[in-house]
């Protein structure tokens, strides 16, 4: 049908939608052949003409498996011959999704990258793509579309790229499949349903030469479907649909038939060269065959290939060949792609190998070990493949398939089908293989983990202890520290600590260091969850002096060891020495691909940066944290990521994003009362403060904690959480509970061995009282609390809550009558707010000081923001710096950001300007300073 008819109102929102600022999300939703092709293909003439950069993928039935292969057809053609100006890290990541960057991407490449690494990539490029006129990216038959895209699709949706950006899914409903219906729930997208054409609509298409009682069959024979519309047309009066398409193509000649069937095995898009080898024809017969069917319309030219019309076509196609010529078809198909990545020859190799087939084993195995870091959805069900093709003999080849098959279904998110698979392969390994049990038993534990399930853990863990033959020292060791290690990750603090004594004994006895390193270091947070301060912070000491005399081969056998000394560190007021443990362990994350532990490694690092005051790459590492959590599809996980980033946003007073992350830290505890549920609700309590809501930042926060009392709180974290009831309370003008609260906070600090050793609780007190003192009247006391506080966040590297404590020390001065002081001491803490990129507190202190007679206003933005509107505020201020000609060394001294900030705003920056040189970024800088 030539002409576009009866969707000019589904039209009309979807080019309405284009107004929209950031990101949009549209879903295109209705029957197979109902034009949601023909609607997208409008929708993209619409955009184009109006600036808009358009890009189009569609998913195939086949093809769809593949990790991205939706976006690869959306974008690949466009990078041809062009690299993105994204850092090397970004492109090394993408060349092993998008083919067209392998010839420009760096030849070193990350061997563990991580999914969520990859998403961030992705969401770069796209930003990029969409500069300046914005992006319209649509995505057809995503009911196909592989888990892979619909975690990109969620990442989109919870960070949007900066640029405008419209995503248009086109799918069918009763097709959508779970991971898409997931990814799209916590957005706000347009729905566009597409209903049957109308009587009047159908006599639009089909034209005034049809009689009206043709035109009644026509209508009430296809039920206002335009694709089966079009086919009764052409064929004649039909009942059935499937009989209509079948119809189509029994009109063919034996050439074009055999084209057609061939085709249809192939999956859309397909070369001519390939079909013809799979039609058994000569090329010049093929090229014929599809002059022919492109002429009937039922297969239409894409590029240099071809594709079938619809897909309905296409499946009736396929429907329509025998079963034995498709088996030799799809054997034909697979030696035909015998040299293309492995990925490509799966699909066709599972439908013809027959149990006992050696090489397709080979093959489905090495196409899950390809797909494993982007799409290990798509690992598991090439393993399931494989696995099912082994014969019962091989016993031993099927237990190791189904380990890998519990890891790929664990990075998925599957958690119970992993726990189920795992459990198999435990059950079936004999006992005299201890090795291998010992590993099976710590990946069960470990997603018992996961799933927030630690008695299960301690239970797989101990029975297999007690098993353990003596001789197995090493063994015995690991199971004994993931023992110790499954309760204080999660901060359950109830464990026998015998275990652990004895993993450090033999751990000494093997002259294993690692191991050692890795015992002393879960004794620190046992001893820091008993309250022995001083014990902790000894085992703390011995652990880092083993850790780090090791070797990176010696650590990266396991990440525990880092991990827990790192949260330790942190608890003990360590922030610096955290963050060191914390870097390490990540880099062996990314370069040996393990990621049980990474949630807590980025949680860890994004508190470590707030402490010291680099607000910007802390609230960036929490947002990661968030992503991996959510791809692990562990409450767990989801929980202490929000947590941690629901803090990281309260101090930045970005009060929605604090808000919304501290509800999904109490919504993934899931009415669970443990420490996390304590400590999310902690974070929901600051971000109620801030966002004006004290009463219902109480009453959460004491609930959750498990009373007044705060009994799931261990008793040095009192100190530290309780810090925002003092607050709460005294906005809620209550000085008597504030004093309560912060009784409490000293009777713990009292009561515990060392409490005195942690400066920083010293501080916390001290600063409470300042409050106190100030809100009561009394300003000489609330002075010498706030000094004492700032130089206890000195002594400890706590910048923020520093500088926090020095605001409260001017305002006490300002009270006292000290209006010199007391504006010298704000001016400071302004410049220092500034610093650390929190211009919310500094504009607050600014009004103080306003309030005590000083003339001060905020700094403006820099004129190249007004100028160069598409940047932010902090990127026009890293491009002028760049036009000035300092270094990124310089950059990052004079603005205290880390290297990967400077290098990501410089990508964003040269992706916005579309420049792809630094001179050229500064020369476009300079030139709009001129135009001012």
């Amino acid at each position: 049908m030539a002409h576009f008819v009866g969707r000019a109102e589904e039209l009309a929102v979807l080019t309405t939608l284009l107004a929209r600022p950031g990101l949009c999300v549209a879903e295109v939703v209705g029957e197979p052949g109902i034009g949601k092709t023909r609607l997208l293909a409008e929708f993209r003439a619409v955009a184009a003409a109006g600036g808009h950069r358009v890009l189009a993928g569609q998913a195939g039935e086949l093809s769809g498996t593949a990790p991205f292969s939706v976006l690869v057809d959306a974008v690949d053609d466009v990078l041809v011959n062009c690299r993105p100006p994204l850092d090397d890290q970004a492109l090394a990541l993408l060349a092993d999704v998008l083919p067209s960057i392998e010839d420009t991407a760096p030849a070193q490449r990350p061997t563990g990258g991580g999914r969520y690494r990859v998403h961030g990539a992705l969401s770069e490029l796209l930003e990029w793509l969409a500069a300046p006129g914005g992006l319209v990216l649509t995505l057809d038959d995503v009911h196909w579309a592989d888990e892979a895209t619909s975690e990109l699709l969620s990442r989109l949706v919870r960070r949007p790229p900066r640029a405008p950006t419209m995503i248009v899914l086109a799918y069918r409903p009763r097709q959508q499949p779970s991971h898409l219906s997931a990814a799209l729930a916590s957005g706000n997208s347009e729905i566009v349903k597409l209903a049957p054409l109308s009587r009047d609509q159908v006599a639009e298409l089909v034209g005034p030469d049809v009689s009206q009682h043709r035109l009644s069959q026509l209508h009430d024979l296809s039920g206002g479907n335009p694709l089966y519309l079009d086919a009764l047309s052409k064929v004649g009066t039909t009942a059935s649909f499937d009989a209509v398409l079948h119809a189509e193509l029994a009109m063919l000649g034996e050439p074009e038939r055999l084209i057609a069937h061939a085709a249809a095995a192939l999956d859309d898009p397909f070369e001519l060269a390939t079909v013809a080898r799979v039609a058994e024809l000569h090329e010049h017969e093929a090229k014929e065959a599809l002059a022919e069917l492109v002429t009937r319309d039922l297969i239409r030219p894409h590029g240099v290939k071809w594709r079938y019309r619809h897909p309905l076509v296409r499946r009736a196609a396929y429907g329509s060949a025998s079963r034995g010529w498709l088996h030799g078809a799809h054997s034909r198909a697979a030696r035909t792609l015998v040299d293309a990545p492995a990925v490509q020859q799966a699909p066709h190799v599972m439908r013809v190998a027959r149990v006992g087939d050696q090489a397709a084993i080979d093959l489905l195995t090495s196409a899950a070990r390809e797909t494993l870091v982007h799409g290990p959805a798509t690992a598991a069900q090439w393993l399931r493949a494989a696995i099912d093709l082994l014969p019962e003999t091989v016993a031993d080849q099927r237990l190791g398939l189904l380990a890998e098959l519990g890891h790929a279904l664990a990075l998925s998110g599957s958690l119970h089908e992993s726990r189920h698979v795992l459990q198999t392969v435990l059950h079936q390994l004999p006992a005299d293989e201890p090795a291998r049990r010992a590993a099976a038993v710590v990946a069960c534990a470990r997603v018992e983990q996961l799933l927030g399930h630690h008695q299960e853990a301690r239970g797989l863990l101990l029975a297999e202890l007690q098993r353990l033959p003596v001789t197995h020292q090493t063994e015995k060791v690991q199971l004994e520290l993931e023992l110790g290690s499954v309760g204080l990750i999660s901060c359950d603090f109830q464990i026998d600590i015998r275990w652990i004594d004895d993993a450090l004994a033999t751990a000494r006895d093997l002259g294993n260091r690692a191991m050692e390193a890795e015992a002393c270091a879960v004794q620190a947070l046992a001893a820091y969850g008993a309250a022995d301060a001083a014990a902790a912070l000894e085992w703390q000491h011995k652990s880092a002096g083993l850790m780090d005399q090791l070797s990176d081969d010696d650590l990266a056998a396991n990440l525990n060891g880092p991990a827990t000394l790192s949260w330790a560190e942190l608890y003990l007021a360590r922030p610096r020495e955290a963050l060191r443990h914390l870097d390490r362990g990540l880099a062996l994350s990314a370069r040996t691909g393990q990621s049980h532990q990474l949630v807590y490694l980025l949680t860890g690092k994004a508190m470590a940066q707030l402490l010291l005051g680099d607000l910007t790459d802390a609230s960036a590492s929490a947002a990661e944290a968030v992503e991996v959590a959510e791809l692990s599809a562990s409450d767990k996980l989801r929980a202490s990521s929000y947590t941690i980033q629901a803090m990281v946003e309260t101090s930045r007073r970005n009060r929605d994003l604090a808000l919304r992350a501290g509800k999904r830290a109490v919504r993934a505890c899931r009415g669970t009362l443990d420490w996390w549920s304590a400590v999310a609700g902690c974070a929901l309590g600051g971000a109620w403060l801030i966002n004006g809501d004290p009463d219902t930042g109480v009453a959460d926060l004491v609930r959750l904690a498990g009373g007044p009392e705060l009994p799931l709180l261990d008793p040095l974290h009192r100190p530290v959480f309780a810090r925002s009831l003092v607050a709460a309370e005294l906005s809620r003008g209550r000085p008597d509970d504030a004093k309560r609260w912060t009784v409490l906070m000293e009777q713990s600090v009292a009561q515990s061995p060392g409490g005195d050793l942690l400066a920083n609780r010293a501080g916390h007190i001290a600063y409470c009282h300042a409050t106190v003192c100030l809100s009561t009247g009394q300003p000489h006391k609330a002075i010498e609390y706030a000094r004492s506080a700032a130089a206890a966040f000195h002594a400890t590297d706590h910048v923020v809550q520093e500088m926090e404590s020095r605001e409260l020390l001017g305002l006490a001065l300002a009270a006292s009558g000290d209006t010199t002081e007391a504006a010298k001491e704000l001016t400071e803490v302004a410049r220092q707010y500034e610093r650390c990129d929190m211009p919310g507190r500094r504009d607050g202190v600014y009004q103080q000081l306003r309030a005590l007679g000083h003339n001060v206003v905020s700094p403006r933005r820099p004129t190249e923001h007004a100028t160069l509107p598409q940047l932010t505020a902090r990127e026009a201020e890293v491009a002028t710096l760049v036009a000035d000609g300092l270094t990124n060394r310089e950059i990052m001294q004079r603005l205290r950001l880390s290297r990967r900030t400077v290098e990501t705003h410089i990508s964003n920056i040269r992706g916005k300007l579309e420049v792809e040189s630094r001179a050229a970024l500064a020369a476009t800088v300079i030139r709009a300073g001129q135009a001012v």
